[in-house]
């Protein structure tokens, strides 16, 4: 016992030190969940096997070890909390109570009855490899249980009787697993009720052990009642959460759809139309996939359609996070109308996984075994670049080298990828990996990603290349206000350097459902809460504002909104959004000229395209209808913000006044198809593109917006019309060119229509 303390607090001593290790968190709770209950097995079963006691003291002696280095791990993660801060102490003890608290005691027992039949080996060389490999028996079946789920099934997340709770994507911050971590532990209390019976009813003999009546045939059955309720709770685990299987996750769905290639598994929320939308669209952007590789993907892809991001998290444990299995051929993404913002990224791993290695099809060291995310993430960004980006790769990678902020390659193609921010990783390896497909082609690109070593496929290691790589980009031209985009963007520390992220994250969160609901006193407790963890967080900073706006104190919130405009140590797009949301009051007060006076200074310093878009539609109204229409849109009223049922009335006076004016068209075209009506936004769109729009932005978004609803529609006619519009545009940006034709593919209507004559354009004009 005294050598397993020992062990104990030099291990949760060390991995203390890590970042967001240090005090009590689910980090915390997972690495004490993998510690302990190695430790006391193997601690109990040398305990046992020495002094051979009956099972019932063997039993006892269990509880008391695994409690003691439970509890002492515990105080070590305190002791942290004292050194590093604490962010959420009693969350952060119910995880350890509920996780590898139960899970040592269970490991303990196992333990005590490894030491007990080791008892009987007399050389004391096998009783030796019978302790350790017995008492490592278990926590490591168990791993590989929770393996074998997340291979053989879309579940990422896990429940282990020993280590407790594994959430899966690291990109999920926000985690509420304590009610399902309850019912779970409520099969372990069960078990170990089961085991104690057991052991009063087991005595050591001169000839082995041997079963005891004790008479209390009441207590006995109590006791085979625990047993086979915890069978019952670990059979019907995935009606509690505690797993999933592909059957339980049909099921749960409801419904099946399928195109040419893709197999689509649905939610019963999602309109069949949208599914069979989906579906169509999946097959295109495998397509394109394998357009991009020069390689044929698997014949068919299985895509699971979820309603929403709670009923993804619950049923395979990805909220957010978007996820692909290239060796299931599967891919695990939310419902977002037509075109889908990520299926083509994650049909990308899919189809990289034809030429991926190992078990998982994917890259990396060892066969795969290791992953590199690098590779990995790298492959599927620069495939499927995001269609909504105002910028190219290059120009994102080129703000980064100005910032002095691109970070050397070989810490992207490793597992360092994750010490990055997000945002900076997957765009340093999306854009390397296109720059390697430019530069070497597809195959390269495919040799790579299966382990070929890049001096075998180019004749040049990663350094050169990357000296090659920053060469190109110095060529790449960016306008300043894209660099202040770019700090906005890559300017954040990475999750393991951001002090309390799942707590701030949470508290956010609440912060913001409280204040959507007017509950201002308490939205305003939470920010200051993520400010007392998190004090340079700008969203809250901006949440507190928005408190004094809800609560009707428009100069508490001219004076919030015009200190934060003037904070020297805001980015200065965050100071621009404290001057748009200054303008945002005026024009909902009606000083039309204040408001344009704003929007025009937030205008000069920004450069994406969808915002200078809605700037434009702000500073449009030169009467009270169209201010109207845009504050009830846009803005909304002071309480309950932003009404497009309000709207939709409002701009349909405005068009009826103003017959020869687009936008009202344009703007309920754009709602209505965000909405689900796709044919009555084709038809307002059409009636914006046939009037007057002053904005060319908005020009250009109603024709891509049309283009849209004319692939979602199969009207391949219109589809076709405002493609051709979009390629004679000469002011179409690079990137926004680029998902033009990307669209256009995927709708199958780009040999249509003639291509535009080539522009002098170049890399990055805006």
């Amino acid at each position: 016992m005294r050598i397993a303390s020992v062990i104990c607090a030099l291990a949760f001593t060390a991995f203390g030190f890590i970042p967001q290790f240090g005090g009590p968190g689910y980090e915390s709770a997972l690495a004490a969940g993998l510690v302990l209950p190695s430790l006391c097995a193997l601690a109990l079963a040398c305990e046992v096997s020495a002094r051979t006691p009956q099972p019932r003291q063997a039993f006892g002696r269990a509880l008391t070890i695994s409690a003691w280095l439970a509890a002492l791990g515990c105080l070590i993660v305190l002791l942290h909390g004292v050194r590093v801060g604490f962010c959420d102490v009693l969350w952060g003890l119910e995880l350890y109570a509920l996780g590898p608290l139960p899970g040592a005691v269970l490991a303990g027992v196992w333990g005590a009855a490894v030491g007990l039949l080791a008892a009987r080996v007399r050389s004391r060389a096998r009783r030796r490899v019978w302790l350790v490999a017995g008492s490592f028996a278990a926590p490591f079946a168990g791993v590989l249980v929770s393996f074998a789920r997340f291979y053989t099934s879309p579940m990422v997340f896990a429940f282990d009787p020993f280590f407790g709770y594994f959430s899966g994507p690291l990109y999920d911050t926000v985690l509420d697993p304590v009610g399902t971590l309850l019912t779970y532990r409520a099969g372990t209390a069960l078990t170990l009720l089961a085991l104690a019976g057991l052991s009063e009813h087991v005595r050591r003999g001169e000839h082995g052990f041997v079963w005891v009546r004790l008479g209390r045939p009441g207590w006995t059955a109590l006791l085979g009642l625990c047993a086979l309720g915890s069978v019952a709770l670990t059979l019907s685990g995935s009606s509690f959460g505690h797993y999933s299987t592909a059957s339980s996750i049909v099921a749960s769905l409801g419904q099946r759809v399928s195109a040419k290639r893709c197999d689509v598994v649905y939610s019963s929320a999602i309109p069949a139309s949208e599914a069979q939308l989906f579906a169509r669209d999946c097959d295109a952007e495998l397509a394109e996939a394998e357009r991009y590789f020069a390689t044929r993907g698997p014949e068919h892809v299985r895509a699971y359609l979820f309603a929403n991001e709670a009923e993804k998290g619950r049923l395979m444990g990805a909220s957010s996070t978007y996820i692909a299995k290239p060796w299931r051929r599967e891919i695990y993404v939310q419902y977002a109308p037509y075109p889908h913002p990520v299926v083509g990224h994650e049909l990308a791993h899919v189809v990289a996984g034809s030429f991926g290695v190992g078990p998982f099809r994917v890259s990396g060291p060892l066969g795969g075994l290791i992953p590199d995310p690098g590779r990995i993430e790298g492959v599927a960004v620069a495939a499927s670049p995001g269609d909504a980006d105002d910028f190219t790769l290059e120009q994102w990678a080129r703000t980064l080298l100005d910032l002095e902020l691109l970070p050397p390659l070989a810490s992207v193609f490793r597992l360092g990828f994750l010490g990055q921010n997000s945002a900076t990783a997957y765009t340093v390896a999306g854009a390397f990996v296109s720059f390697l497909h430019e530069r070497f082609g597809a195959v390269a690109v495919r040799r790579w990603y299966g382990g070929d070593e890049l001096s075998a496929i180019t004749g040049r290691d990663l350094a050169a290349l990357e000296r090659e790589w920053r060469s190109s980009l110095s060529t790449v031209k960016v306008s300043e206000a894209l660099l202040h985009e770019a700090r906005v963007r890559f300017d954040r520390p990475a999750l393991f350097g951001r002090p309390c992220p799942r707590i701030v994250d949470r508290l956010e969160g609440v912060a913001n459902q409280k204040l959507a609901a007017l509950d201002t006193s308490g939205a305003r407790a939470a920010f200051d809460g993520v400010l007392r963890l998190e004090p340079h967080n700008v969203a809250a900073r901006f949440g507190l504002v928005g408190c004094s706006v809800k609560a009707g104190d428009a100069e508490g919130a001219r004076r919030g909104y015009e200190a934060l405009a003037k904070a020297p140590e805001l980015a200065v797009l965050e100071r621009a959004s404290a001057r748009e949301a200054e303008a945002d009051l005026e024009l909902r007060r009606g000083n039309l000229d204040q408001a344009r006076a704003g929007y025009d200074e937030v205008a000069a310093l920004v450069a994406d395209e969808d915002r200078l878009r809605t700037l434009d539609v702000k500073r449009t109204p030169r009467n009270e209808l169209e201010r109207r229409g845009v504050v009830e849109l846009l803005i909304g009223d002071v309480r309950l913000g932003p009404s497009w049922d309000l709207a939709a009335i409002s701009l349909t006076h405005w068009a009826e006044q103003e017959p020869l004016d687009g936008l009202p068209h344009y703007l309920l075209g754009k709602n209505l198809y965000g909405h689900g009506h796709a044919r009555e936004g084709a038809d307002e769109l059409d009636q914006a593109i046939a009037r007057r729009l002053e904005s060319s932005r908005v020009r250009r978004e109603a024709l891509r917006m049309r283009l849209i609803s004319g692939c979602a529609l199969a009207d391949l006619d219109a589809a076709a019309s405002a493609l051709a519009a979009l390629r004679a545009d000469p002011d179409l940006n690079q990137a926004r060119r680029a998902s033009v034709e990307h669209l256009a593919r995927r709708c199958e209507i780009s040999s249509r229509v003639p291509s535009a004559p080539e522009t002098t354009q170049g890399h990055g004009a805006q």
